[in-house]
């Protein structure tokens, strides 16, 4: 009862909470809402300031049970006040064909392997000879070439195109990147190519614009002391959260490590910079009022630094709760950090409700609770007399602590588990303060070409240090667990699990033990039920990859992927498409086909298939179809690679149950074939333009 009383915001941002999520996934229009609710705010005005009216202590609940309704339905309602597609003037709302619309870019052009990409927010599009409001966020697509990569954050173009709504994962377990740029209020997008003009106009935030200005200068002081490849990539992202030149290997040995959370900056990078200016304005603690004054700078700072660093949700949180922090100590007030942790998080979720849906937001704040209440417990069960061993138990500690709060949620999101987090974190943390340290002192003495250039070398040969550590230790055995698939409703058993065991370890009470048992017991039992799933399963799926022909019989805990060579190498495109299938399929030991192939119940032969039962022929351009005295009945007509034939010359040499249009063939073709199968009345199904197909066998 004494931690409630004293961290009240605790309470009262679980029913807010609980309305925002409410109104992600059950969405209505607001309607008459201000008079549905004023009922409970005279309710509540009146038990509080009318002496008469107030309610016995027996009888509190009441009031208590009306402030959760009324923050929950505020937050419902500020979350659908936040939800831009309810706008009369969305861009969703557009009559359909090409139009002229003015954009404003919410962010510098990413380069593409084709395009440059970028989210602008729409104002105005063009009705005849009249421009009319217009409202939304959009995700644009323009070619290629000097004049869109010299395009920064606030500029303005006049854009021609057709909006079309971000199509959903096409295929099954896909990252479903249209439900993640719904959170970012983003839900159309328009492939603009070479039809825009800038308009010379730049009317983004002149904060951010000057934050942008001056990342973009110290990232060149950056290429002016030599470092490029990794040591660029890393240092950047570790001292400026600017990821753009991070690849795949480098993110996935920071990933299989446990490490990857050093490459985004979080409450750390921003605890430096606190420290670092807290002790440069040392003198101010001195001087009359000072400590106002102390607190209104540092406040500043740290929030142009998190300007500076893009605004990622760990980077808002830290801020900021660190805000708080010194706003109570420059009045010398006492802060619960649970209190403080709440009241952050409250700021922010007004300011943008959908900030609940992002994972760095959920981790951040679970990782910092993991460690404010577990830390301090773990540490105490060793107190080493060295002082050296004290602070690597320390470090182990803390690291311990927010693992394990973090890993329920990085096994529903991540599907992998990093074995040896504990050493990864042992050599990361440490050095990539000593990172941080050095890269503060290259920015601050690059106008000194002496010093600049021994700090320069220093961070480089640590960031070096520190790659090179982390593909060390991922190249260990058994280093990741990868394929591990939970469900959301066993996240939250891990995590029941977690709290009780905890709580019953703190206060030995057998209900906590009961309860914490029973959490593990639901857990096995959802895993035994998964698992006698997939031990019954046979399917088949052929994949949605662009030009690609891919095509997965799965039995059991097993599977044969057939597909052409440039997919069985290309480890990017398999883990976004395919891989996210198999982990949650129960195949952690794949295997990848790419011509004849006979083993246990599937036997894959001139473009022949024969799985549990079931036929399934491959036309393939190129190829040429044999000639039957009559048409050969099979289950699946597979067609692939753009056969130069006609519906009907296949029908010669084959009966099909239904036929398949895989994702290799062209526009054209799969137009022109569509309109053979209703002529002939034949059962079809278009990979590109439903998404991938899937049959239970």
């Amino acid at each position: 009862m004494k931690i409630w009383n004293q961290a009240p915001l605790v309470r009262l941002i679980v029913p807010f909470i609980a309305g925002i999520i409410a109104a992600v996934y059950f969405p209505l229009s607001a309607g008459n809402f201000g008079w549905i609710m004023a009922p409970y705010f005279v309710f509540i005005i009146a038990v509080t300031f009318v002496p008469s009216l107030q309610i016995s202590y027996r009888r509190s609940w009441v009031f208590g049970l009306v402030i959760n309704i009324l923050l929950l339905a505020l937050g419902y309602r500020l979350t659908i006040s936040n939800t831009e597609k309810f706008a009369a003037s969305h861009v969703s709302k557009l009559p359909e064909g090409e139009v002229v619309v003015l954009a404003k870019l919410l962010q510098s052009p990413l380069e593409k392997e084709r395009s440059y990409k970028m989210v602008a927010e729409l104002s105005l599009y063009r009705d005849g000879k009249a421009w009319k409001e217009l409202s939304g966020k959009v995700m644009l697509y323009l070619a290629k070439n000097d004049r869109a990569a010299a395009l920064k954050y606030g500029d303005e173009i006049l854009v021609q195109g057709t909006f079309h709504e971000i199509a959903g994962p096409q295929n099954p377990g896909e990252f479903d990147y249209r439900q993640f740029l719904a959170f970012h209020n983003v839900y159309q997008q328009c492939s603009a190519g070479e039809m825009w003009i800038p308009t010379g106009s730049n009317s983004g935030n002149c904060i951010l614009r000057c934050s942008y200005a001056l990342r973009d200068r110290l990232l060149n002081i950056l290429k002016a002391d030599h470092l490029e490849g990794d040591e660029f990539a890393v240092g950047a992202a570790l001292m400026l959260g600017y990821a753009d030149k991070l690849d795949a290997e480098i993110l996935s040995a920071y990933s299989g490590t446990g490490a990857l959370h050093v490459l985004s900056v979080s409450g750390l990078h921003v605890a430096i910079v606190y420290v670092v200016f807290n002790w440069l304005l040392f003198f101010l603690d001195k001087v009359k009022r000072g400590n106002i004054l102390k607190a209104v700078i540092l406040i500043l700072l740290l929030w142009f630094y998190s300007a500076l660093t893009g605004l990622s949700p760990s980077v808002l949180r830290a801020a900021t709760m660190f805000s708080f922090i010194i706003i109570a100590k420059a009045f010398n007030r006492y802060t619960n950090i649970y209190n403080t942790l709440a009241a952050s998080a409250f700021v922010l979720l007004v300011i943008n409700p959908f900030l609940i849906m992002e994972v760095g937001f959920q981790l951040s704040y679970i990782a910092v609770i993991g460690i404010v209440y577990l830390q301090p417990k773990i540490h105490a069960l060793f107190e080493p007399e060295n002082n050296l061993i004290g602070q690597a138990w320390s470090i182990t500690a803390v690291s311990i602590a927010a693992q394990i709060a973090t890993f329920p949620l990085g096994l529903y999101y991540f599907h992998q588990f990093p074995n040896y987090f504990l050493l990864s974190n042992f050599i990361v943390i440490p050095v990539s303060t000593l990172i941080i340290y050095l890269g503060i002192a290259l920015f601050a003495f690059t106008g000194i070409p002496v010093v600049s250039a021994y700090l320069a070398a220093g961070f480089g040969k640590c960031v070096w240090f520190l790659n090179a550590s982390v593909k060390w230790i991922g190249s260990w055995p058994y280093a990741l667990q990868e394929g591990i698939s939970i469900s959301a409703a066993e996240t939250w058993m891990l995590y029941a699990m977690i709290v009780f065991l905890v709580a019953y370890l703190v206060r030995p009470k057998p209900v906590y033990l009961f309860a914490g048992l029973s959490s593990v017991l639901l857990l096995l039992c959802s895993q035994a039920i998964g698992q006698q799933l997939e031990y019954s399963q046979r399917r088949m799926v052929v994949y949605n990859i662009a030009k690609t022909s891919a095509v997965d019989l799965i039995a059991s805990q097993s599977n044969v992927l057939l597909t052409e060579p440039s997919l069985a190498l290309n480890e990017k495109a398999l883990s976004f498409h395919i891989k996210q299938n198999w982990w949650k399929s129960g195949i952690t030991e794949p295997l990848i086909v790419t011509k004849d192939f006979i083993s246990g119940q599937v036997c894959i032969r001139n473009n022949w298939i024969l799985f549990n039962n079931t036929k399934i022929v491959i036309v393939k351009g190129g190829v040429p179809v044999i000639k039957w005295s009559k048409p050969v009945k099979v289950d699946f007509l597979i067609v692939s690679k753009n056969p130069k034939m006609e519906i009907a010359e296949m029908l010669k040499s084959y009966d099909p149950r239904q036929i398949i249009f895989d994702s290799s063939n062209s526009g054209y073709r799969l137009n022109k074939w569509k309109k053979e199968c209703v002529a002939l009345a034949r059962n079809y199904y278009s990979v590109k333009d439903s998404g991938a197909f899937e049959c239970e066998l």
